[in-house]
């Protein structure tokens, strides 16, 4: 579906790469997040790009680098604090922060006030339509994307497992979950591994390798966990994928599954 060099945020980031040394810093979260990391390793690489992770001992300076801060759905407010946060603490030490493909939803007024400071990628039309309200420009401070889970380097990860089970069930159980069904037979894998880990690039890559074969058994995936939905997708699988407990899933699948992927269907009465 995607092509590296026909994401903007290739053009945007060579528009810096030569003036600035460019520091990774992955958004914490399950492995849902730890496949965005290893995407966005992926992407990097692929484009060329020198990178260096985030190190809490090195002093950084805005006159020589630039803060790549991952992606995903952290900067979401009443759910999730600690990617607001560790931007806050930090944006003062570089020349531009990126937010790679995100979801953002509340913190009006950080948002507002460091529009200088901040470039946004948003993976869907309704974040990014909050933020231009709030004074972002289009190509000039915001630009919308895919999700980085869609430049995965997927040949790296697959394996040559056969699907010959029918169904597996994928749902959410945490705070996301919109309906707090308790479901028999329900394998919340994103779970396996939850918290600030993906800067490690061999965890990440290994975590979204053992997503990638355990789903590569069934033919069929039922789930409300965005990056399951899109792993599912990236392989073939018929995908029903439904509602978290915001906006999320719906944007996406509008911006980056549908017309794209014909196996999936998004179940809008979940």
């Amino acid at each position: 579906m995607l092509h590296k060099n026909e994401n903007p945020l290739t053009l945007l980031l060579k528009s810096y790469c030569e003036n600035y040394r460019f520091i990774y810093k992955a958004n914490p979260g399950n492995a849902g997040d730890g496949v965005i990391a290893a995407a966005t390793y992926d992407f990097l690489e692929g484009n060329n790009f020198n990178f260096s992770p985030y190190d809490a001992t090195e002093n950084y300076t805005p006159e020589r680098d630039i803060l790549l801060f991952g992606g995903g759905g952290n900067l979401i407010e009443g759910y999730y604090a600690e990617g607001r946060d560790f931007i806050r603490d930090n944006i003062h030490k570089f020349a531009k922060t990126i937010i790679f493909p995100s979801t953002i939803n509340g913190y009006e007024d950080f948002f507002e006030n460091n529009k200088n400071s901040l470039f946004i990628c948003c993976r869907e039309k309704i974040s990014y339509s909050k933020l231009l309200k709030l004074g972002y420009l289009p190509n000039e401070s915001i630009i919308l994307t895919h999700d980085m889970a869609f430049y995965l380097n997927k040949e790296n990860y697959v394996t040559s497992i056969v699907a010959k089970k029918k169904a597996v069930s994928c749902y959410r159980t945490d705070s996301e979950s919109l309906t707090k069904e308790h479901r028999e037979n329900n394998y919340d894998i994103s779970l396996t591994w939850n918290g600030d880990f993906w800067d490690n690039v061999h965890l990440a890559r290994n975590s979204t390798r053992s997503l990638i074969s355990f789903l590569q058994e069934y033919k069929t995936v039922n789930t409300d966990r965005l990056h399951i939905a899109i792993l599912g997708s990236l392989l073939g699988m018929e995908v029903n994928f439904h509602p978290n407990s915001y906006y999320k899933n719906e944007a996406v699948y509008d911006n980056s599954l549908l017309n794209y992927y014909p196996k999936t269907y998004f179940m809008k009465n979940s």
